[in-house]
C-alpha cells in the first residue's frame, strides 16, 4: 500500500482540526473490534476474484439485488434511470409527465429514503434528501444494481427503503471504438447518443455525449364527457457529457481513474388540470468531478476517491413573478480496504468524509454541514454458510447518529434451493430544507431511525435448453421519528416535525424462465409486489388517520417482459399494473400498460448496426400516476444505432 499512503493520508486531514477526537474515537472503536477478530481459520481458501470484488457494500450477503448490465443496459439506452426501474425494478417511481420530475420508493418509503450511488458517491441533494430520476441517462451506466431494503450501514443516510447504484468500468482493450444511436418519436421527441473510447496498455479514455429534447405536447381528456386538450408548456431540453480517463503503471497494477459529468437541462413545467396556464420553467445544471485510485494485491484490495459535486436549480414562473436559484456544493473523500483474513473471513472498513456549503433565498445566509464516518464489514464462510456483520458509527456538526449495526445470513441448502435473512438498524438525517429553511426550518430535528428485518429464498433450475428462477422476499421495517411537514396550533406556516411513525411490510415474488434453442430463445419475467406502509399515529394537519396507507405508494404492483429472439430479430412486450394509491388531494386510480419494441441488428466483423421501434401505451390507456397530472396516450420511438470496434 506504500504508493497510495499519501492519498490516505491526505483523505484523513480533510476537515480534521476540529472533529479529530470524535473521528479518533470512532476510528479507535472499530480498529480495536478488528484486532479483536482477526483470528485465522483454515477450512477454505477464498478465491482471490472474491477478493478483489469487495462485495460487502454492493453485494451484502441476506440481502436482495437484482443486477442491469451492459448488454441489458443497452436495450434502455434511449431511456432515463426512471423508465427502467418501471420496467426491471420493484421500486415504485412517481413521475410527474412526460419528462418531467420523477421520484422513487422502495419498500414502501419516501422518495428521500432511496440512496442512488455513483461508483461509490453517493449523489443524492443534501438540500432535498432525493434525486430526480428522469435526469439520469441509462446510457451513461455500464453497469446498473437495484439493492432492496435497509443499507444506511454501507451507504449513510438515506438507504433506508434501498439504493440504486450506477458503475462505470474500465476497459483496457487496445484500439478505437466508436457508437452512436439517434432516435426521434411522438411529441416532438429527439434524442442522439454517442461514445468514443480508446485503450492503450497503461491509459484508456471514454467520452460519451447525451442530446435530448421534445414537445411533449399530447392530447389528454381531463374527464371522459369532456373533448381532448394539448398539454402546453412542457417543453425539455438536456444536454449531458461523461468523461472519463483510466491510468495504470503496469497491467495488473494500481489503476487512478479521473471522471466528470456535466449536465444541464431546461424543462417547463406544465398546468395541472386545475390550473388554466403556466409560465413556471426550472433549469438544472451539476458537474461531478471524482478521482477514483485502486490497487489490487494477495491479500486484499485498497480504494480512495474523492469528489467535488456542484449542482443548481434555477425555478422561473413570471404569472407568480418567482425567480429563485438554489446552489450546493458537496465535496467527498473516502478511503477503505477490502482484506482477507484467514481462510474463512474477509473484512472490509472504510473512512467517509462529506462537507456540504448549500445557499437559497430562503436560507438566508449559506447552510454548512459535514458528517464523518467509520463503517466496517465482517463477512464469513464455510460450506454452505455466509454470514454478514455490519456497523457504522457517524458524526454530524459535532453530534452522534444513531449507531448502525446490521446481520445478514445466507445458506445454500442444495444446488437449487438458497436461504437468506437480514436485519439492520437505518437512519435518515434532516435535509438542508427541513433545517434552515425560513419560514419553517426546525433546526432541532431528529433523524428517522429505526430497524427492518427480511427473509426470502431463491430457487434455480437448469435442465437441458430449460432455465428458471423463482424467488420470495418477505419484509417490514418500522420508522420512529418520521420527518413530516405539519402545521402546529397557532402556526400560520407549515413546518417539519418529528411527529410520524410508519410501519412497512409486504412481500416481493419473482420468476423468470428461459428456453434456448438453435434458432434463438424466448424467456419471461414477472414480479409482483405487495406493500403495506401505514401511519402508525395520526396526524391533524395535515389529516392522517391512524392505519392509513402513506401516500402515493401502491399496495400493489406487478411488472414483467416477455422476449423473444429469431436470428437477428427480437421482440419484447413489456407490461405493468400500478394500484391505486392515495394522493394529496384525491384518489388516483389504478392503470394497466403495456408496450412492445422490435429491434434488428446486423452484425459484422467489426460493426454493428442496428434498427428499433417502440410502442407505448399500446392500449391508449388514459391514466394518472400523480394527481393532476396526465400521462400521454399511444405515442412512438424509431431509432438506429451503429457501433463500430
Amino acid at each position: 500500500m506504500g504508493d497510495g499512503f499519501p492519498f490516505l493520508f491526505f483523505l484523513l486531514t480533510i476537515g480534521w482540526h476540529k472533529q479529530q477526537r470524535s473521528l479518533g474515537v470512532i476510528w479507535g472503536m472499530l480498529a480495536f473490534c478488528s484486532l479483536a477478530s482477526a483470528q485465522p481459520d483454515s477450512t477454505f481458501s477464498l478465491p482471490q476474484v472474491q477478493v478483489l470484488a469487495p462485495a460487502a457494500r454492493t453485494q451484502p450477503v441476506g440481502a436482495r439485488v437484482e443486477r442491469l448490465d451492459s448488454a441489458q443496459l443497452a436495450w434502455h439506452a434511449s431511456e432515463n434511470a426512471a423508465e427502467v426501474l418501471i420496467r426491471r425494478s420493484g421500486f415504485y417511481v412517481r413521475n410527474y409527465g412526460l419528462g418531467s420530475l420523477a421520484t422513487t420508493s422502495a419498500r414502501g418509503g419516501s422518495s428521500a429514503q432511496t440512496a442512488v450511488v455513483w461508483n461509490g458517491l453517493p449523489l443524492q441533494s443534501p438540500m432535498l434528501g432525493q434525486l430526480d430520476f428522469a435526469l439520469l441517462p441509462a446510457f451513461f451506466s455500464d453497469d446498473m444494481a437495484v439493492q432492496y431494503g435497509t443499507s444506511t450501514a454501507a451507504w449513510g443516510s438515506g438507504a433506508v427503503g434501498g439504493a440504486l447504484l450506477l458503475n462505470n468500468t474500465s476497459n483496457w482493450k487496445p484500439g478505437l471504438s466508436v457508437s452512436t444511436r439517434t432516435g426521434a418519436g411522438s411529441f416532438g421527441w429527439r434524442q442522439t447518443s454517442s461514445a468514443l473510447r480508446y485503450g492503450r496498455m497503461r491509459w484508456a479514455s471514454s467520452t460519451r455525449l447525451f442530446i435530448e429534447s421534445a414537445q411533449n405536447d399530447f392530447l389528454y381528456r381531463p374527464a371522459p364527457t369532456l373533448p381532448y386538450q394539448r398539454q402546453t408548456n412542457a417543453r425539455l431540453q438536456q444536454h449531458a457529457v461523461l468523461q472519463e480517463f483510466f491510468f495504470r503503471a503496469r497491467p495488473h497494477g494500481a489503476t487512478l481513474a479521473l471522471r466528470s459529468w456535466w449536465q444541464n437541462a431546461f424543462r417547463q413545467i406544465p398546468p395541472t388540470m386545475t390550473q388554466q396556464r403556466s409560465e413556471a420553467e426550472q433549469g438544472d445544471a451539476a458537474w461531478r468531478t471524482a478521482l477514483h485510485w485502486r490497487k489490487l494485491g494477495q491479500r486484499g484490495v485498497w480504494e480512495i476517491r474523492v469528489a467535488h459535486f456542484e449542482e443548481s436549480i434555477r425555478y422561473r414562473d413570471p404569472l407568480l413573478r418567482q425567480d429563485t436559484r438554489s446552489v450546493f456544493r458537496t465535496q467527498m473523500g473516502e478511503a477503505e480496504t477490502t482484506l482477507r483474513i484467514g481462510r474463512r473471513w474477509r473484512h472490509q472498513m472504510g473512512l467517509t468524509y462529506v462537507r456540504t456549503q448549500a445557499q437559497t433565498p430562503a436560507y438566508g445566509r449559506e447552510a454548512r454541514q459535514w458528517r464523518a464516518a467509520l463503517f466496517s464489514s465482517w463477512m464469513w464462510q464455510k460450506d454452505c454458510w455466509k454470514a454478514q456483520i455490519d456497523a457504522r458509527a457517524e458524526q454530524m456538526d459535532g453530534h452522534w447518529v444513531p449507531f448502525i449495526p446490521g446481520l445478514g445470513v445466507e445458506c445454500q441448502l442444495n444446488n437449487h434451493w438458497q436461504l437468506h435473512a437480514r436485519a439492520a438498524r437505518h437512519y435518515r438525517a434532516p435535509t438542508l430544507n427541513d433545517r434552515f429553511w425560513r419560514p419553517g426550518g426546525n433546526p432541532d430535528l431528529r433523524p428517522e431511525n429505526g430497524w427492518s428485518q427480511e427473509i426470502g429464498t431463491n430457487y434455480r433450475q437448469e435442465k437441458g435448453a430449460w432455465r428458471c428462477n423463482l424467488s420470495l422476499t418477505a419484509f417490514q421495517r418500522r420508522i420512529y421519528d418520521w420527518i413530516l411537514w405539519a402545521r402546529q396550533s397557532g402556526q400560520p406556516f407549515f413546518s417539519p416535525q418529528n411527529i410520524a411513525e410508519v410501519w412497512s411490510r409486504g412481500a416481493e415474488s419473482r420468476s423468470e424462465a428461459q428456453y434456448t434453442a438453435s434458432w434463438g430463445l424466448v424467456q419471461w419475467a414477472i414480479g409482483y409486489d405487495y406493500t403495506r406502509s401505514t401511519h402508525e399515529r395520526p396526524v391533524v394537519n395535515p389529516r392522517i388517520e391512524e392505519g392509513s396507507q402513506l401516500f402515493y405508494v401502491p399496495k400493489h404492483r406487478i411488472f414483467g417482459e416477455i422476449l423473444g429472439q429469431w436470428r437477428r430479430l427480437q421482440l419484447t412486450i413489456f407490461y405493468q399494473h400500478t394500484g391505486a394509491v392515495t394522493g394529496l388531494n384525491e384518489r388516483v386510480p389504478a392503470f394497466n400498460l403495456t408496450s412492445a419494441r422490435a429491434q434488428y441488428v446486423w452484425q459484422g466483423r467489426t460493426f454493428q448496426v442496428g434498427v428499433f421501434g417502440q410502442i407505448e401505451n399500446v392500449w391508449n390507456t388514459p391514466y394518472f400516476v400523480v394527481e393532476r397530472r396526465p400521462m400521454p396516450g399511444r405515442h412512438f420511438r424509431v431509432g438506429s444505432h451503429f457501433r463500430l470496434q
